[in-house]
Parts: structure tokens; sequence; C-alpha cells
């Protein structure tokens, strides 16, 4: 199978398009042309890495931070200084970065992480905005289903952990076919009035296309009539962070001691440690402060997050919600883990893949 191919597939699965303006995730370093029979998931990609893939005969790594963070005016390496996407290039190594697109998808890292500390009806914190439209059209009745099937194909209307949904009407339709027209119901230059359906289905931003080109292949008539509306609502679809309820109410002390023991961790930092239980929690891998807010709003008597700054745990001490600072790396850690199942899933046994064993620590506490 071709990088170009692999690509796609990658793209199809995880929304790569509709992070991307905001992000430097996709494709970051590789050739499309290039044969890919065996891929590596990691963390991040650093020398080690590298070598790692490079021995195991992968040509692709896939990573979850991307190494080009911020604009790079150049791309030079040394043995005192590596530069990782540059020795990529050198070993013909593609490299690949999903970020955000793992983050916000419903079976992402920050479900992920809700499951392994056993949270139930897990719900996004903060869905995303702006990112759903509704495709209207209108159809005869007996391509009705036909339409419905490739609408659904393309990956219109899904709601949550519903497939598949959609709304229909009937009504009249009237054309006036002109002398150079071939209409699938009526003759030309004669006013046709027939019965039919309109259906509806909702798409996120980055399926429109491809549905709509399902629905026009779908659909018998030469010219179809269909309309576009951008919604307002909430996505049920992608979203930052996770809450969800425990199912008993936990001591805050053991609740913190079980995260501690989950992460691999031997320090918390948190706003406030006062003599409650905790019910229900609220998280955001990575750098999360910006959504404390959205758990305040939601009652979550803990976020968990990272990156916490000093004016973050003095805001945090005027709510009652207690803000836990578990590591940028701590609420990560299982983030190669879940990119290497999602590539087994995407490939099955199509492109072999493998997972990184390097342990990649960013700071070490001392």
């Amino acid at each position: 199978m071709n990088l170009r191919q692999v690509v796609k597939i990658i793209n199809e699965k995880l929304p790569i398009e509709l992070v991307a303006e905001q992000d430097n995730v996709g494709l970051i370093a590789g050739n499309y042309d290039d044969e890919c029979e065996k891929m590596t998931a990691a963390y991040e990609l650093e020398s080690d890495v590298l070598d790692e893939v490079v021995s195991s005969g992968s040509n692709l790594v896939v990573t979850y931070h991307t190494p080009l963070f911020r604009p790079a005016k150049s791309f030079t390496s040394s043995r005192s200084r590596p530069d990782p996407v540059y020795d990529a290039t050198r070993y013909r190594v593609n490299v690949f970065a999903v970020h955000t697109a793992l983050d916000v998808v419903r079976d992402g890292l920050n479900f992920d992480l809700a499951e392994r500390l056993g949270l139930k009806e897990v719900r996004f914190l903060s869905p995303l905005k702006n990112t759903l439209y509704k495709i209207v059209v209108f159809v005869p009745h007996s391509h009705l289903e036909q339409v419905r099937r490739a609408m659904a194909r393309g990956g219109a209307g899904k709601i949550g952990n519903y497939s598949e949904c959609s709304f229909e009407a009937d009504g009249k339709g009237t054309f006036l076919p002109n002398e150079k027209a071939f209409p699938f119901i009526g003759s030309a230059g004669k006013l046709e009035n027939t019965d039919e359906a309109r259906f509806e289905m909702i798409v996120e931003k980055p399926l429109v296309a491809t549905v709509l080109n399902e629905m026009l292949n779908a659909h018998p008539y030469e010219e179809v009539a269909y309309d576009i509306y951008p919604l307002l609502n909430d996505s049920p679809n992608f979203g930052f962070g996770a809450i969800g309820e425990l199912d008993e109410p936990v001591a805050i002390r053991k609740f913190l001691d079980g995260l501690k023991d989950l992460l691999d961790l031997k320090f918390l930092k948190v706003s406030q440690l006062p003599d409650v239980k905790v019910k229900r929690v609220a998280l955001c891998a990575g750098a999360g402060v910006p959504f404390y807010r959205d758990a305040v709003k939601s009652g979550a008597d803990v976020f968990i997050t990272g990156d916490v700054k000093h004016h973050d745990f003095r805001e945090a001490q005027s709510h009652s919600t207690i803000l836990v600072d578990a590591t940028h790396r701590g609420t990560e850690k299982f983030a190669a883990e879940l990119i290497y199942e999602k590539l087994k899933e995407m490939f099955d046994d199509k492109v072999a893949v493998g997972m990184s064993k390097c342990r990649q620590e960013n700071a070490v506490f001392v």
C-alpha cells in the first residue's frame, strides 16, 4: 500500500481536516509515492525513536505530538543537536502527526483516559461548534433508500452513539425540462408535478464533499435539487475534554492516589485539598486549563489536566472544583498505545503496525 492510500485512510478515520487550521497535523514530512509495508506509533519523534523505527524496518512513524509545533526557518542536524525531522527524511522515514485529531473524537485520548478512571456516562466537556451541516435533498420515492444508504456510506447521519440518522417528509416537486434535458421523470417541454420526499441528514464539515458526491452518484435526476445548511448546534461527535461520573463517591485522597498509580506519577499538584468525596470528574489531556471553567459550570468535583500555572491555581481556589495538575506528559501517557490500537484497526493485515518502546519524558523530578 502506498503512502497516499495510507494517509487517505487515516484522514477518513480521524478528523485531520477539521483541526488542521489550528494544529499542524497530517503528513509532516514524506513522499506520497513511497510504498508503506510497516509503520510505528510513537508519542513524539525523537532521535531514539527514529533509531528504533529505522531498525524495525518501518518507513512511517505516526506520532501524537507534531515535531513541527512552531514554524521552522531551516532544517539542520548534527551529532550534538540532531533534528529528527531532517534525519527522518535522510533515512526516508515518513512522519505523520495526529495530535488534536486524536483529542476531539469520542474514542480518542480524553474518553480513553476517562474509561481508565472508571467514569460512566462520559460526554464531551466542551463540544466543538460550527462543524455541523445539514444536507437536504429532494428524491423520488423509488430511489429514496438508495440515496439514504449512499449518504450514510459517506459518513452522514452520525449523532453521538447513533448512525444513519435521517428525516423524510413527503411533498410535490415541480419542474419544466427544456428541449436539451433528459429527465428521469416527465418529458421535455411539459410541466411535471411529481411525488417526492424531502430527505435530510446532518454531516460534519470534513465529510460534506464526500457525502455530496455519494448522494449525487446515487440520485437518478439529471439536475439534483439539494440544499446545504450550516448549523449552530454543538457537535455531538467532536469536542475537547471529557466528563463523567464514578459509580460511587470516593474520598479525594483515595481518588488522587489512584490517579497517581494509573499515570505512574509520584506527585500531583492540586489547587486545594478539602475533606470531600469525588463523584463527577472532568479532564482534558495535555494543556487543558482553558476548559477549567467548563468543568466548573458542569459541576465537576475535580478537573484533571497538565501545564497548570500559578494564577490558574489561584483562580481555582475560588471554586469548589479542585484543579489537578497531573502533568502534560502524564495525562497523555496512553497516547502511543491508543494510536497503535487505532492503526491496527484501520489497516488490519494490510500494513504491519508496531509501537515504540522508548519511554519518552521531557522532564524529570529530582
